[in-house]
């Protein structure tokens, strides 16, 4: 396959509510405490994906999309002017990846927003790209990885498995294993991470750097 692309087109989709979880281990459990900056971390993406499906030299195209877990509100574009909202997505547009909210009819219901399966697969069927990467956790995608072979596209999935301590209970966050066992490619994030802590004057980071070093 890597032999015969002159350009690597690769679609990133990123669920939210998996990332806000990741997001919330790392700030407030992890010992780095910092969130994770979205453009280091398009940027290993495109590093690896090069190395695992493309050829020395090989252009890469990536096609990035973020899925809210949860709906936009009515008012919700004025009033978090300046707010924490804001500046999440800010930090997302920067990064080249498009923001997506989940459908209104699940406003109340916090938990993965199941257009992406619909988006993504559409990408692949109209052959936009040529390799999907899912980061997701979530079993509720365990039917993309199927959908995504029968027209011909492999899939790699980033997964995150870890435990921390709240409220003197312990809290365990694992990759579904059907969407892993499913999934032609898995990278386990949470080794990748402890490879890029937060510090200044670092070649690479996946995270963002603390405001008081």
């Amino acid at each position: 396959m890597s032999s015969k692309l002159s350009v690597l087109r690769v679609g990133f989709f990123l669920d939210g509510y998996t990332l806000k979880k990741v997001n919330e281990y790392y700030l407030r459990y992890h010992r780095y405490h910092s969130r994770l900056d979205f453009r280091a971390l398009k940027n290993w993406v495109r590093d690896y994906t090069v190395r695992l499906f493309g050829n020395e030299g090989c252009p890469i195209e990536i096609e990035s999309h973020y899925y809210h877990p949860y709906a936009r509100g009515v008012d919700r574009a004025e009033s978090s002017f300046g707010n924490g909202m804001d500046r999440f997505e800010k930090q997302l547009s920067r990064a080249g990846i498009e923001v997506h909210y989940n459908l209104s009819e699940n406003e109340q219901k916090v938990g993965p927003n199941m257009q992406l399966v619909e988006d993504a697969y559409l990408f692949a069927f109209y052959h936009k790209i040529d390799v999907l990467v899912l980061l997701s956790t979530q079993g509720q995608y365990s039917t993309l990885p199927e959908r995504l072979k029968r027209v011909g596209v492999p899939m790699l999935l980033l997964g995150w498995n870890f435990m921390y301590e709240k409220d003197q209970m312990r809290v365990y966050w694992r990759t579904d294993s059907c969407l892993r066992e499913l999934s032609g490619y898995y990278v386990a994030m949470e080794e990748v991470a402890e490879k890029y802590p937060p510090k200044r004057h670092s070649e690479k980071n996946l995270f963002m750097l603390p405001y008081n070093p």
